[in-house]
């Protein structure tokens, strides 16, 4: 929610308004690389998922800042965030 509000921006436009003001904090993560092919198939299934997590916070925190949680952009963004992720992971990972 916004820190200044307590609630979600409503709209695109009031996002951006609302982020005039906010401050980003780049993140300190550096981009995760992928797990080696040759692990065994219960290890690389493991591997493969947790780097699909890293990769999800690398890329969040890249857009939006460390903090992105108070980021107003996020913070309109958030609900959608996960599918936005299904959608392009496939083109990432």
């Amino acid at each position: 929610m916004n820190e200044h509000t307590g609630r979600r921006p409503k709209t695109l436009e009031e996002a951006y308004e609302l982020a005039k003001n906010f401050v980003q904090i780049p993140t300190k993560l550096t981009e995760p690389k992928p797990p080696p092919e040759d692990l065994p198939p219960e290890e690389y299934k493991k591997a493969e998922a947790e780097y699909e997590q890293k990769m999800k916070q690398w890329l969040t925190e890249s857009i939006f800042g460390a903090n992105y949680k108070d980021n107003p952009l996020y913070q309109y963004r958030e609900p959608y965030w996960d599918n936005e992720w299904e959608a392009i992971k496939d083109l990432i990972l």
